[in-house]
């Protein structure tokens, strides 16, 4: 059983060509953005920044007090090391 040619075929130099006035098309689209847009992005940008921000000093102070408490931080006591002379 044969099967009957695609009647809706285009070559490929036109479809290259058709799909990029159509990429231009998305691009002057992409390109139109509304004002409100980009303030409420930089916004969201600006309130995650500043909840790293936030988690992170906490995770800090939380670092160096079970640093603390189990004497991580203490340095080391010296000792006199004999030689043997």
């Amino acid at each position: 059983m044969n099967k009957m040619p695609n009647s809706n075929f285009q070559p490929l130099d036109n479809y290259s060509v058709e799909s990029e006035e159509n990429k231009n098309d998305q691009m002057e689209v992409i390109e139109s953005y509304n004002p409100e847009t980009k303030v409420m992005l930089e916004r969201f940008i600006l309130v995650l920044i500043a909840i790293g921000l936030i988690v992170g000093a906490i995770l800090s102070v939380g670092v160096v007090y079970i640093l603390d408490k189990t004497g991580f931080t203490t340095p080391p006591s010296q000792q006199q090391i004999d030689l043997g002379n």
